[in-house]
Order: structure tokens, then sequence, then C-alpha cells
């Protein structure tokens, strides 16, 4: 196997961290870290076997165990899509809905038809119950106000 300087190792370690910038993902970071590392080794250690081993082992321990990490972080409940997404929101009637007539609802900023169950006032607030098309089906935001 041929000889790495630390020079080397160092240069590629830190142009493995700026492509970081360029290709999201967060893995290639690790490598380049491994390869300042394996850098500042080989000022000590001179075998090149040695100096791709450690390069290979921390590379891959940094890499599975900040994917570890970031999975625990991130580990949140993914936000539904679709018109889904309306379901269990709170809003408020623009428009009066009468039964079987649509009024309106404002909810998270956006005018959407809707219908309930019974008469619900402008200024009420509801929550959404269900999607029904091109409308949503909401409820009073206070239990027993139908």
């Amino acid at each position: 196997m041929f000889q790495l300087t630390p020079a080397v190792w160092i240069i590629a370690g830190l142009i493995l961290a700026a492509l970081e910038m360029v290709v999201p993902g967060f893995v290639i970071i690790w490598f380049g870290v491994a390869g300042v590392i394996t850098g500042i080794l080989a000022i000590f250690v001179y075998n090149s076997y040695i100096q791709f081993g450690v390069f290979v082992v921390l590379s891959s321990l940094m890499v599975v165990f900040s994917q570890r990490i970031a999975r625990r972080i991130t580990h949140a409940e993914p936000e539904p899509v679709g018109a889904n997404r309306w379901v269990g929101m709170g809003g408020r009637v623009i428009a009066d809905i009468r039964p079987p007539e649509l009024g309106r609802v404002k909810v998270r900023g956006e005018e959407w038809r809707a219908t309930a169950q019974c008469e619900l006032p402008t200024g009420a607030t509801v929550r959404v119950v269900a999607v029904d098309g091109t409308h949503l089906v909401v409820e009073p935001e206070k239990e027993g106000s139908c």
C-alpha cells in the first residue's frame, strides 16, 4: 500500500467536510472528520494499513451513531398529507352553518366550505372531524353545544 502523508489525510478530510455543505444528508461530514483525525494520527503512526483501518473504523462509528442520534431526535410523528391534515384542527366559523346548507370556516388561515350536524353561528369555534370531498365536516369546540 502507498504511504499517505498527514497532509493528504487532513486535506482530504477538509475537502469532504466542505463537500457536506453542497451535498445534503449529514453523512459526508463524518468521513471528513475521520480524515482529519487520521491525518493527526498519521503524524505519529506511519503504517498505512493502520491509518486506513483507523479511518474506516472512525468514519463508520461516527456515521452509525450520528444516524441513531438523529433518528431519536427527529422521531416526531410525520405530519399528515393531503386533506386529512385538517382533521383535529381548530377553526372559526366565518359564515353561518345551517345544515344541510354549507357555511364557511377559517382553519389555519385558510377558508373552507363546511358543514356540521347542527347550526353554528358566525364566530363559533369549531374542530374539524372529517373531510368530505371539497368541504370540511366540523363540530363545536365545546362538548354538548349541538
